[in-house]
């Protein structure tokens, strides 16, 4: 939301002639989120979060109440979605589309900074979230065989070589380098050979890591953030959750043992086939290559940039190591779940 086209007026114009729920005390800006505009309401009769949804191809407003009431009905921690007083979910208010909830305090970690009790909480928890979403429709489809139909090799270096003149232009030559390795890295990826429709696939958040938690001293108070709902290729999210998380993920590196704890945490309360645990090392390093973060980085506002620049450094140390060590992995996973033989999907 633009900062400038909507007054703390017209905030609490909008609450106090749309919801029942009191007179508006305060509204506080939430400035630490970036995907959307966020606001903690505090009225006479509690606490909610307002939020100001992007309408883009990947946020999906409409069903983030009802996958929370779905997760709500499964005793998981996510927020309650409240109604207007025409009985409503949604909003439209001077261009701008709305969501009210329930305001859940918490601390949202910084990405390689989980302790070992969340690591424990995160993969069990969104085992959780799957298996309680099996009850409801199928999401829009996420990272799946249609994606890649999409996001190729050719049109990623496309965009990776648009990428390096933005570079050039802004000065940053180690970025030239970084992406110049990674159109190197995508031709020698040109001969793996993922089976897309192998992967076990199920409705999930979206956008599950330790961003989107919300963290008590010693648990996990709750999910936010399910407008990206879709569905995932389950290994996918699973890893990606797990390297945003661990701080021995930091250097760039995957530590087997926690991915493997983190693995058999999950498939406590829900499941994998054979394809998903040992090929989720290539899918991980086969989105990341594609996945041009350079882009985005040269179109953003400073705020989001400055994120970013973490972002962008981790996840070429992690392609780097992937590179060398992506086979080790898969056959450490096999070995360790006694999988069915799988061949080695190597690339030269």
């Amino acid at each position: 939301m633009d900062q400038n086209s909507l007054t703390s007026q017209d905030l609490v114009n909008l609450i106090e002639e749309h919801y029942n729920i009191g007179t508006v005390q305060s509204i506080i800006p939430i400035l630490d989120r970036t995907s959307c505009e966020c606001f903690h309401i505090v009225t006479s009769t509690g606490e909610y979060l307002l939020k100001d949804v992007n309408l883009d191809f990947i946020h999906h407003p409409y069903l983030e109440p009802i996958i929370n009431n779905c997760l709500l009905e499964a005793d998981i921690p996510v927020s309650t979605f409240i109604k207007t007083m025409t009985n409503e979910y949604i909003i439209h208010f001077l261009g701008h589309v709305f969501h009210l909830q329930t305001f859940i305090k918490g601390k949202v970690l910084l990405l390689h900074t989980a302790p070992t009790w969340f690591l424990h909480s995160s993969a069990s928890l969104l085992a959780k979230i799957h298996k309680a979403l099996e009850s409801i429709s199928i999401l829009p489809s996420g990272i799946g065989p249609h994606y890649f139909e999409i996001h190729t090799i050719p049109s990623s270096i496309a965009s990776y070589q648009n990428s390096i003149r933005l570079a050039q232009y802004a000065q940053d030559y180690t970025y030239v380098k970084e992406i110049e390795y990674r159109i190197n890295l995508l031709s020698k990826l040109q001969t793996l050979d993922l089976s897309f429709t192998s992967f076990t696939y199920k409705n999930t958040h979206g956008d599950y890591s330790i961003r989107q938690i919300l963290c008590g001293e010693s648990q996990i108070n709750a999910v936010i953030d399910f407008t990206s709902c879709c569905t995932h290729p389950v290994c996918w999210e699973l890893i990606r959750s797990y390297a945003y998380a661990d701080p021995k993920c930091q250097s760039g590196c995957l530590d087997i043992s926690n991915l493997i704890d983190y693995i058999e945490d999950y498939l406590q309360f829900s499941t994998l086939n054979i394809y998903d645990i040992q090929m989720m090392p290539y899918l991980f390093l086969y989105y990341l290559a594609l996945n041009d973060c350079f882009a985005t980085y040269y179109t953003s506002d400073s705020i989001v940039q400055k994120d970013l620049k973490y972002y962008i450094n981790w996840s070429t140390l992690t392609l780097k190591w992937l590179e060398e060590n992506v086979a080790y992995i898969s056959e450490a996973l096999a070995d360790h779940f006694s999988l069915l033989e799988i061949p080695s999907l190597l690339f030269n």
